[in-house]
């Protein structure tokens, strides 16, 4: 996997509960706990995603169908 270094500045007692966490031994360092929280961030996000284009699409099919309906009561 490639990956690249970027600086993060964080509130102290977002980095004091990540060091405990290091240190309990939940993770091997700060990079990897810092890793897990954001591939779980971007997974959450991904899923809301997700489930706002199924929301989209659903209402999309039912727009067309409502149109579809008042072209037949037209006739």
């Amino acid at each position: 996997m490639e990956t690249e270094k970027i600086t993060v500045r964080l509130p102290v007692h977002l980095v004091r509960a990540i060091d405990t966490f290091v240190k309990m031994g939940e993770f091997g360092s700060r990079s990897e706990a810092i890793r897990r929280a954001i591939k779980m961030l971007v997974d959450d996000m991904m899923h809301d995603i997700e489930e706002r284009a199924e929301m989209w699409r659903k209402l999309q099919e039912l727009e067309a169908m409502t149109e579809e309906i008042n072209k037949l009561k037209k006739k």
